[in-house]
């Protein structure tokens, strides 16, 4: 019983880590693309570590297997929720590859 609540915390905490690094990478592509296109002012330091992120982030992905990949680049990089894998996998197999892309992931970052 232990032993699964265990797993039960450690999942939910990946899931709530890679909602934050979604958030932050999605936040910093927009910031790094609006700074591109004069939409808003900012400082060439701040813009570097949104660069940094975002960099770090896809450097990642790029060296991860293929199906970690595929779940890392909609779920983090896309912001995809929902249904999006049907048609590339079933539920069960989704959510089995999901809880290793994640720890994979975050173990790598």
């Amino acid at each position: 019983m232990k032993h699964t609540d265990e797993k039960a915390k450690r999942r939910s905490k990946n899931r709530f880590e890679i909602e934050l690094l979604s958030s932050n990478y999605i936040n910093s592509k927009r910031i790094i693309a609006e700074s591109e296109e004069n939409i808003i002012t900012i400082s060439s330091s701040r813009l570097s570590v949104y660069r940094k992120i975002v960099y770090h982030i896809e450097y990642v992905v790029a060296y991860m297997n293929e199906i970690d990949k595929l779940i890392i680049e909609n779920e983090v990089l896309k912001g995809k929720r929902g249904k999006w894998y049907r048609g590339i996998m079933s539920t069960p197999s989704y959510y089995r590859y999901r809880e290793k892309a994640y720890s994979n992931f975050l173990r790598c970052l």
